[in-house]
């Protein structure tokens, strides 16, 4: 399948970006539909209306430069509010383009900035595969890109091509009783629907057996004190946040 055209606007972007010394990564549906095989695109691949990016806070002048000089508009008032976190532009050609500084936050905060370097073009696996398990409204488009980033990616402990770097998610999960739940939550969704999604067989088999495998790990994982002391509120208290809507 060839590169979509919003894919190669993001790798030109990165590209300049590290040109000028600024460590720029793909996040969201594109990032995953960089990651994925031919096989995996073929069967679940969509439209990516738009460009989401992880940067460092510290980099934000120099980017937001960059931008502009290349003709992307920035939401000034957004900006302006959210700027310290978050960047929106509107590119020459209609889509939005959506920065995160330091750190992902929707339903849950996920810290980028020490790992932002760690993998080519986009952000680590096992974060990208993060920012759609911690959905708490999750839906059918979610979990498509959640089984496209599983179809042939393989549990590991480190990070690298093809691989998702289980120990760091346990680890993550293991500290945050409310990102726990989100997220085996999610992939008990995520796993019911394999059948839907995924019609051949064998390929629908290997990605239950990482669901699966996902799931005791994160069950069998060291939990802190934190997360200890948090569980035994449980779901009485609302463990998440809900992302405020960005007009697109």
């Amino acid at each position: 399948m060839s590169e979509l055209d919003i894919v190669k606007e993001g790798r030109g972007l990165i590209d300049q970006a590290t040109a000028c010394g600024i460590p720029l990564r793909l996040l969201g549906g594109a990032a995953i539909w960089v990651r994925a095989g031919d096989a995996a695109r073929a069967g679940l691949g969509r439209q990516y209306p738009d460009l989401d990016f992880a940067a460092r806070k510290r980099d934000s002048r120099r980017l937001r430069i960059l931008l502009e000089d290349a003709g992307y508009e920035p939401e000034r008032v957004f900006n302006a509010m959210h700027g310290a976190n978050r960047l929106l532009y509107h590119a020459p050609q209609g889509h939005q383009i959506d920065i995160f500084l330091d750190s992902f936050v929707m339903c849950h905060r996920l810290d980028l900035c020490d790992r932002l370097e760690a993998e080519a073009w986009t952000i680590p696996a096992a974060e990208l595969l993060l920012t759609k398990l911690q959905i708490v409204q999750i839906n059918r488009k979610d979990i498509g890109d959640i089984l496209m980033m599983l179809w042939d990616h393989e549990l590991c402990a480190e990070d690298g091509p093809s691989r998702v770097n289980a120990a760091r998610i346990e680890t993550l999960c293991g500290a945050d009783w409310g990102l726990f739940t989100t997220i085996t939550d999610n992939l008990a969704k995520t796993r019911a629907m394999v059948g839907d999604l995924l019609p051949d067989r064998d390929c629908a088999a290997a990605v239950v057996n990482r669901i699966e495998s996902l799931e005791r790990g994160l069950q069998a994982a060291p939990k802190t004190l934190a997360w200890k002391l948090r569980s035994t509120i449980g779901r009485r208290q609302r463990w998440y946040e809900m992302p405020e809507e960005v007009v697109r």
